[in-house]
């Protein structure tokens, strides 16, 4: 298996580290608060209905469901007759979600408090788990299950992985740079679960 094609993934997730510590460091703090500040809802003031899909939106994107997206996922490539694939699909978002929670407590950010949450929180910031998540599920899926429109489902996984990750700032939990170290480590995973099927299926 060669390697080059782990090269940008790796780039991926070195980034996510170098923004962790970018804002350990207190560099993104002023932007961070202020877009934070524009795109977070408040109860009262914000329309209820976006309050509620926002909070649908979150939901689609939250640890608990991850087993399902995975399960329904890996069924469709075990029914397409991919076996690799399917193992592939089972594997890459739980090491991306791993890879996330060791993230968390590296980095031990607190979680946002420029408005009142509008989400039950009890773990760390950053990076934020739900953009994981979305990624490394929606985007690895789309990639492994392009079927006869590859380019709707690669836009359908981008949509779902935006409306996600804006949810969770949208709710007031995280800030945008989490959401980015987010999308940079679960994208990272999927692309990683993509070179290990392929190499893995070039050898049969």
């Amino acid at each position: 298996m060669t390697l080059r094609p782990f090269v940008t993934p790796l780039f991926l997730i070195l980034l996510a580290i170098c923004l962790g510590l970018a804002v350990n460091a207190g560099l993104t703090s002023g932007l961070d608060k202020s877009l934070l500040g524009m795109i977070a809802m408040r109860e009262g003031r914000s329309p209820a209905l976006a309050i509620d899909a926002m909070q649908a939106a979150s939901f689609i994107g939250d640890s608990s469901q991850r087993a399902l997206w995975i399960v329904v996922f890996a069924a469709v490539l075990f029914w397409k007759k991919r076996p690799r694939a399917a193992i592939v699909m089972i594997v890459a978002p739980v090491l991306a979600s791993v890879t996330s929670s060791v993230l968390k407590e590296m980095f031990a950010r607190p979680r946002p408090s420029i408005v009142p949450h509008l989400d039950h929180v009890t773990n760390l910031s950053f990076p934020s788990g739900h953009a994981v998540n979305a990624a490394a599920l929606f985007l690895l899926a789309a990639l492994l299950i392009p079927g006869r429109a590859p380019r709707t489902h690669l836009t359908l996984a981008i949509a779902f992985m935006a409306t996600i990750g804006f949810s969770r700032m949208a709710l007031g939990v995280h800030y945008p740079t989490d959401i980015v170290s987010g999308w940079l480590i679960g994208t990272a995973f999927a692309l990683a679960g993509v070179a290990v099927m392929r190499s893995w299926e070039a050898t049969r």
